[in-house]
């Protein structure tokens, strides 16, 4: 009889806790559901938003995908974006977790939309980021700043940060004068390549355009960089940045960043996606871009 009471005890016992439990991650599931972050399930996707990427046979995101996917364990799912306000509005929507945003629009969204930077992406030399420069052919005669005074000059779009926006704001600042009264006719060329070629042909006397994107066009155009003569030259400018939306679970952050360092170890991997790994953001100096922005929430760049 008292073995039969000691049963039934235990039996009421192990109901009783299984609903205990049950009770418990019900409770749990809910809240993580209130707050809109459950973790993925199964057969669900991590979303990354990019302006840069092309398609299927965009075989650098496609790489990066394939190491994100088996380092994660997860499915990922690359979300291309027209423009930046769609990366914005998908943010603000919900329809992406992560976005690889350039370090200006990285600001925008993170003071709108609430971002966290996870890494920045360096260059194949293992640098973070790159200068804005003014250059000029080696042969001109122009060297320094002054006496590019009155010359012409071209520059890549209004929109361009280190083509344009970083030249105009700083010089203004350095020379308390916009760049159409310091050089006789600023030329909107397009893109850096087409800054590079122009000034090699002699559209234009100066040009603007980044330390990156003048060895990148040189390259293209068969041209050695040696062949220029820099002769202003910007403060740093951080490479393009790895973010997620800041209410995301700090494990998945952790988890996704952590598989981006992993490539620092990979020099095969590097070489494919020809990039020199990832840097954590705080040891990046954003303090120029941050300054650009802080001007552009308040005043309009003279041309």
């Amino acid at each position: 009889m008292l073995k039969s009471v000691g049963q039934a005890g235990r039996f009421k016992a192990r109901k009783f806790l299984k609903a205990a439990v049950s009770a418990f991650c019900v409770c749990v599931l809910a809240g993580w559901l209130a707050a809109g972050e459950a973790q993925a399930a199964p057969g669900q996707s991590l979303r990354i938003g990019t302006t840069s990427y092309t398609g299927k046979r965009d075989n650098i995101w496609e790489t990066l995908l394939s190491h994100l996917q088996v380092k994660l364990n997860a499915k990922l799912e690359l979300v291309r974006a027209n423009d930046f306000p769609q990366i914005l509005s998908m943010l603000k929507d919900r329809k992406i977790d992560f976005a690889y945003l350039t370090p200006f629009d990285y600001l925008q969204a993170s003071r709108q939309v609430g971002i966290e930077a996870l890494a920045v992406q360096m260059l194949p030399d293992g640098k973070p980021g790159y200068y804005a420069v003014l250059v000029t052919k080696k042969n001109s005669g122009l060297t320094t700043l002054e006496q590019a005074k009155g010359k012409t000059l071209g520059v890549v779009a209004r929109d361009s940060v280190s083509g344009f926006e970083v030249q105009s704001w700083a010089l203004n600042q350095e020379l308390k004068l916009p760049l159409s009264a310091y050089f006789s006719k600023p030329v909107f060329a397009g893109t850096h390549l087409k800054v590079v070629d122009g000034l090699q042909k002699g559209t234009f006397e100066v040009g603007a355009t980044n330390t990156k994107d003048l060895k990148n066009s040189c390259k293209l155009l068969g041209l050695d960089p040696a062949g220029f003569n820099v002769i202003w030259k910007s403060g740093f400018i951080p490479e393009s940045v790895f973010a997620a939306r800041k209410e995301l679970p700090a494990d998945v952050k952790t988890s996704f960043a952590n598989a981006l360092f992993s490539l620092n170890n990979n020099k095969e991997q590097l070489t494919a996606l020809n990039i020199g790994g990832y840097a954590r953001p705080g040891e990046v100096d954003f303090s120029l871009i941050k300054g650009l922005d802080a001007y552009l929430q308040k005043n309009k760049l003279p041309d």
